[in-house]
C-alpha cells in the first residue's frame, strides 16, 4: 500500500507531488522492478485524492519510463539501471558490490526538488531579511523550528532560547570548551567514536576514557575519574548499540548534580527503526546539567552543516555574557530554508523514507547473515537503531580474517577493536557492519 502526505498549499500540482513521491521511492529502491503498484481507485483511496489525480500521476511515471501499464492487469515499475534489486544471498555472495551505504549521503534519498522549491521560495519573499546577519544563536525562525519539532518528535519542552546553532558538531565543541573553561577534564566514552575526543584534545582539554558496559557507561569509573564533564551517546552509543537503562541515567544524572555537565550526543536519533525513540536524558534533568546535541548531517546530509545544541540554564547565561559578540557561522539561506523544510512537515517526511530505506537495507543484511556460513552462531546486535549493528563471531578466524571476507560479500565494515583508544590484546571476533 502506497501512502504520502500530499501538502495541499504547495504550489506543486497534486498529481506531481504524487508522481515525485512515487519516484523517489522507485529510484531508492523501496519500490522493487517489477512490482506491481496499486490501481488508480486504490490509490486515490489511500491518499484521498481523485482518481484522475492518481491517473495523472501514473501517466507522469508512465510517460518518463518509470513503469508501465499492462492492459486489464495494472501497473508494474519497469526494470531500471543502477536500481539495486533484491536477490537471493547466494548472489551476493557470488558477484560482491558495495549495496550497502558507504554513509548516509545517498544522493537519491535526498529530497532536491523540496529543497529548491523552498529556496525559491525564501529568496522570493525575504530578500531584506536574507542580506540581515544572524545573531549568534542563529535564526529565530530555525531555532523555533527545532523546538517544535522536537517537542512532537522527543517530547522535549525546549525554548528557542535555549538553542544554538553551529556548523557542524565541531563548532559547537568550540563554544563548550570556553563554556566550561580550558581546565575541564572531560570523559568519553571507550570504544567510541575517536574523533570526538580528537576534537577535545586539539582544543586543549584533558580527555579520560571511561569503560563502557552493557548498559551504558561505567558509573563507578566515571565517579572515580576527575572529570568535570562527559560526553556520552545514551541513546544509541557508538559502535556497541548500548542504550543507557534508565537507572544508570538517574546514576549519572546524580553524579553531574555535584556541580559537573554531561554532554548528551543524539545524534542519530531519528532513526530508531523498530520502536518509538528513547526518551533523551535533557528531558529528565531536573538540575540543569545536560548539554544536548544534534545535528542534521545524519538525516540531510553531511553537506548540509548545520548542528544544533541545547545550553541549560546557567550555561545560557553565561553564554550570552560570554559569547554574544560570535557570529553564526551558517549561513541565514540555509537557515530559513532548513525552518521552512521542518515547518512545512517535508522533514517528517523525508525521515520516514529515510527510516523505510535503513530498514530495507537492514533485512537485506540479516537475509545474507543467516543464509552464509561466516555467520552461523554469530550474535547480532544494536539492529534497532541507527546505520549499523555489531556482530561477534563464532569463528576461529582472526579480526583481519573476518573483516576480509565480510568485505568481500560488498559489506562496509571495520573492526570493533579500531574504535578503542586502547585496544585490547586479545582478537574480539568482533565487526561492526554499516547498512
Amino acid at each position: 500500500m502506497l501512502m504520502y502526505e500530499i501538502d495541499r498549499n504547495s504550489s506543486d500540482p497534486i498529481y506531481i507531488q504524487i508522481y515525485q513521491h512515487i519516484k523517489e521511492d522507485i529510484e531508492c529502491g523501496l519500490i522493487k522492478s517489477g512490482e506491481k503498484l496499486p490501481s488508480k481507485r486504490s490509490l486515490a483511496e489511500n491518499i484521498g485524492v481523485s482518481v484522475i489525480t492518481a491517473e495523472n500521476a501514473y501517466a507522469q511515471l508512465a510517460a518518463e519510463g518509470y513503469i508501465r501499464s499492462s492492459p486489464k492487469k495494472g501497473y508494474f515499475v519497469q526494470r531500471l539501471p543502477n536500481i539495486p534489486e533484491k536477490r537471493e544471498a547466494s548472489e551476493d555472495l557470488a558477484q560482491p558490490e558495495e549495496f550497502f551505504a558507504q554513509n548516509n549521503d545517498v544522493p537519491e534519498l535526498f529530497p532536491f526538488t523540496v529543497w529548491a522549491r523552498l529556496i525559491r521560495e525564501e529568496l522570493t519573499m525575504k530578500q531584506t531579511t536574507l542580506m540581515t546577519p544572524a545573531p549568534a544563536e542563529g535564526v529565530f525562525e530555525l531555532r523555533k523550528a527545532i523546538a517544535e519539532h522536537l517537542k512532537s518528535f522527543r517530547n522535549m519542552n525546549v525554548s528557542p532560547e535555549q538553542i544554538i546553532i553551529g556548523a557542524g558538531t565541531e563548532y559547537l565543541y568550540i563554544l563548550i570548551r570556553i563554556l566550561l573553561g580550558d581546565r575541564s577534564l572531560i570523559a568519553v566514552e571507550e570504544p567510541g567514536y575517536g574523533k570526538i575526543a580528537d576534537i577535545y584534545t586539539s582544543l586543549g582539554m584533558r580527555c579520560e576514557r571511561i569503560p563502557m558496559q552493557s548498559d551504558g557507561i561505567d558509573v563507578e569509573a566515571l565517579a572515580a575519574s576527575s572529570a568535570d564533564a562527559a560526553h556520552i551517546s545514551p541513546s544509541h552509543h557508538f559502535p556497541t548499540g548500548v542504550v543507557t537503562s534508565i537507572a544508570k541515567r538517574y546514576s549519572l544524572l546524580g553524579w553531574a548534580a555535584e556541580g559537573r555537565y554531561i554532554i548528551e550526543d543524539d545524534y542519530d536519533s531519528e532513526f530508531r527503526l523498530s520502536s518509538r525513540p528513547i526518551p533523551p536524558m535533557f528531558s529528565i534533568d531536573v538540575t540543569d546539567r545536560v548539554i544536548y546535541m544534534n545535528t542534521f548531517s545524519k538525516s540531510l546530509t553531511s553537506t548540509i552543516r548545520i548542528s544544533y545544541m541545547i545550553l541549560p540554564m546557567p550555561l545560557l547565561k553565561r553564554f550570552k555574557e560570554r559569547l554574544k559578540f560570535f557570529s553564526c557561522p551558517v549561513s541565514t539561506f540555509e537557515q530559513y530554508t532548513l525552518a521552512r523544510f521542518i515547518e512545512s512537515g517535508a522533514f517528517e517526511r523525508h525521515i520516514r523514507r529515510l527510516r523505510r530505506y535503513c530498514r530495507s537495507k537492514r533485512d537485506r543484511l540479516m537475509a545474507l547473515v543467516s543464509e552464509n556460513e561466516l555467520f552461523k552462531n554469530a550474535e547480532v546486535s544494536g539492529m534497532s537503531a541507527g546505520m549499523h549493528c555489531l556482530v561477534k563471531f563464532d569463528s576461529i578466524l582472526s579480526d583481519d580474517e573476518l573483516l576480509e571476507r565480510v568485505k568481500a560479500m560488498g559489506l562496509k565494515a571495520d573492526k570493533l577493536s579500531e574504535h578503542y583508544h586502547a585496544p585490547p590484546d586479545e582478537e574480539l571476533h568482533t565487526l561492526v557492519i554499516y547498512y
